[in-house]
């Protein structure tokens, strides 16, 4: 197997424990599960979590109030501290029961998996550490917890150092618990993958200029049954967000590569999982290479009426539809280039936008992920994310 590239808690801890009541480089040794039709599991995925805490104080205390965006960023936090008291902590439970009750293989954690904003390398940490370990609290012991790089998991001062240290031990350590390595390897961005089953996965920093990393660790799976890229922000270009370009190869310096991982993820028939924009959205593409699906995650609660699996767009026709309506001049140029760029293979799509949490079911002839709205015990709605 290559690996290539507290007060708070303690109430939501008492919380869970009612509610579960009622580049591609280092080697990693590893005990594969058989192949074939005895090697399905699920995945229990979470979206964006924004973990924060109530007063502020808590983790922001050295916020830098210079900041041109401290207005916007004080309303986040605000809007993370009334969502995390009790809405979150409910969706997190929804999800540990049905991983206790499913063959979860781990948990992914699709990015921002908390504020930031901190200013201060100790707070920071200290948030990364109280998030790891409030997540995981109500999912069974021992279930490896997976998360990949988004961009407010190192944003302030300090920041993004702090991730990487954090991120570079906590992640080897927990890929080592899935694939059963001996010695646990460093996990690097801009991307790393490694196998668990038969199934390559690949982690990447969705803001990387070169994609090369990523491509690389794509072809090192030849052989593998599925491949999953899992990233921040996506790949397909969102609707409804006001940059069009903040996700994976929106860069312009991306745009000479952006193609051959289009191919490359077409001629793999690849999985996307990824979230960043708070909405719940699935991309079905064919083309001449042949296909791949998206899948976008939302776990920011942050409003109880998000709850829902009614969409605001359910056909490819209506691809792009909300943010044509938002977009002027310039911008609105920009984002219907892009939009071009994934029209015309774009077969099948749905956008809402919910918040909830996700599973996904992996076997050798299917691959779908169930949307839980909110903190719902059953699906609202399955998306087939296997090309064929």
């Amino acid at each position: 197997m290559t690996i290539d590239r507290r007060c708070f808690i303690e109430g939501a801890g008492a919380f869970f424990g009612a509610a579960c009541l009622a580049g591609c480089g280092g080697k990693l040794k590893s005990a594969f599960p058989p192949a074939g039709g005895g090697n399905a599991y699920s995945v229990a995925i979470l979206g964006d979590t924004h973990y924060d805490a109530e007063p502020e104080s808590v983790y922001h205390s050295h916020y830098d109030e210079s900041n041109k965006w401290a207005k916007v960023q004080h309303e986040e936090f605000r809007r993370n501290g009334e969502m995390w008291r009790t809405r979150c902590p409910a969706l997190l439970s929804a999800s540990a029961g049905i991983s206790h009750s499913s063959e979860t293989r781990f948990v992914l954690q699709l990015g921002d998996i908390i504020q930031g904003d901190c200013d201060d390398v100790p707070t920071h940490k200290k948030m990364l550490d109280d998030c790891i370990k409030l997540l995981r609290t109500p999912y069974p012991e021992g279930l490896p917890f997976l998360t990949v790089i988004g961009n407010h998991d190192f944003r302030g001062k300090g920041a993004r150092q702090a991730y990487l240290d954090f991120a570079g031990k906590f992640m080897s350590e927990e890929i080592a618990k899935l694939t059963g390595a001996a010695d646990p390897a460093h996990a690097e961005y801009p991307a790393f993958s490694f196998r668990t089953g038969d199934d390559l996965w690949v982690f990447c920093d969705f803001e990387t200029k070169d994609l090369r990393p990523v491509i690389e660790c794509i072809e090192s799976g030849a052989g593998a049954r599925h491949v999953f890229l899992v990233t921040h922000g996506p790949f397909t270009t969102p609707d409804g967000g006001g940059s069009c370009r903040w996700r994976l190869a929106g860069r312009r310096e991306s745009a000479a590569l952006r193609p051959k991982l289009y191919e490359l993820l077409s001629r793999r028939h690849a999985i996307v999982l990824s979230g960043h924009t708070h909405t719940t959205a699935y991309y079905r593409h064919e083309n001449e290479f042949g296909g791949f699906c998206e899948f976008t995650a939302n776990s920011v609660w942050s409003k109880p009426e998000l709850a829902t699996a009614q969409p605001l767009c359910s056909s490819a026709k209506e691809y792009g539809a909300v943010n044509l309506a938002k977009l002027k001049g310039e911008k609105l140029e920009d984002f219907k280039s892009e939009l071009e760029f994934f029209r015309p293979g774009l077969k099948e799509y749905f956008y809402n936008k919910g918040a909830g949490h996700c599973r996904l079911d992996v076997a050798d002839a299917s691959v779908s992920v169930s949307f839980y709205p909110g903190d719902a015990k059953e699906p609202a709605r399955t998306f087939n994310l296997l090309y064929s």
